[in-house]
């Protein structure tokens, strides 16, 4: 089958799950769907994204703890000339999540290259943040014929850049977590996660409403200790992609983030770089002006 063919890099099982999404029929969610979100039905479930403008299409892929409204910033800003849609990974808002069912980085690519495919706009320019980088990278090593430039901001490429084992380092902090919501402590387990990637004291710093989104989304982050489970990346496979990357960091982004780029560059020397001024991992909403302008700029040129 063609598409098996195509996802030599995934699991068989991952393959099966893509190959049957053609198959399927609709699902409707068991949740309600906040006012303009829209569903595709991607193996078996109903994957909530909003868009935005007309034009070549961009589809942003968010990274822990966060949904499509992480995007924000720049679908109003980028609508003005492409088509921009933003999705929630399967189990994040506005699904509410009890942390029971399918999950991980193989199944959110999976289910991410058969949306892309039903949106039917021939390929996509893919942007990923953080884990998203993940997704979206094994989405464009599986269906490369879906993406026509590839924008990795932070990408949790860890595989790439030993000593950090990412599959330890998921399952611990996933299962660490896990522990604090077990005794009913869900913002004490949020901020330890959400302080071991962006550094101590990160968590008090997010705004009310900042905060509130990631309680909508705090079983995914126990979810992710099936992100360990995945085929780690390698420099080879990131070698095979041919389409135009840019690499994307803030100026005050955490340090093991500048390693993990500088090893992608290694693997796959045309990728180009930039650094977002007066910014820290969440880029896109401490200086979306100069993280707008940047994807304007690479998608455009």
């Amino acid at each position: 089958m063609p598409i098996v063919n195509r996802l030599s890099f995934f699991a068989p099982a991952v393959a099966l799950i893509i190959t049957l999404g053609g198959c399927q029929t609709v699902q409707q969610p068991d949740w309600q769907l906040p006012s303009g979100v829209k569903t595709l039905t991607t193996n078996g479930y109903p994957m909530a994204y909003v868009e935005r403008g007309a034009g070549p299409t961009i589809v942003l892929v968010h990274g822990s703890l966060n949904d499509y409204r992480y995007w924000t910033p720049q679908q109003e800003a980028l609508s003005s000339r492409f088509r921009v849609v933003s999705v929630s990974l399967r189990h994040y808002y506005p699904e509410r999540w009890n942390g029971v069912g399918n999950f991980g980085l193989e199944q959110h690519a999976a289910d991410l290259a058969v949306l892309i495919e039903k949106l039917n706009t021939g390929p996509v320019y893919l942007v990923g943040w953080s884990r998203g980088g993940q997704v979206a990278v094994r989405t464009a090593l599986a269906r490369p014929e879906l993406v026509r430039k590839l924008l990795l901001m932070d990408p949790a490429l860890t595989e790439l850049a030993p000593p950090l084992k990412p599959a330890s380092v998921v399952v611990a902090r996933a299962k660490a977590t896990e522990v604090y919501y077990r005794k009913g402590d869900i913002a004490g387990g949020l901020e330890f996660f959400f302080d071991g990637v962006n550094g101590k004291g990160a968590w008090k710093r997010l705004t009310d409403v900042q905060r509130q989104f990631r309680l909508e989304n705090a079983w995914t982050v126990v979810g992710q200790a099936a992100d360990g489970k995945a085929k780690p990346i390698s420099c080879d496979d990131i070698g095979k992609i041919k389409i135009p990357v840019l690499l994307m960091t803030g100026d005050k982004s955490p340090p093991h983030f500048r390693p993990i780029l500088d090893a992608y560059q290694r693997c796959q020397p045309a990728a180009a770089r930039v650094m977002i001024p007066n910014a820290a991992h969440q880029m896109s909403q401490m200086n979306p002006t100069a993280v707008n302008a940047a994807l304007i700029k690479f998608f455009l040129e």
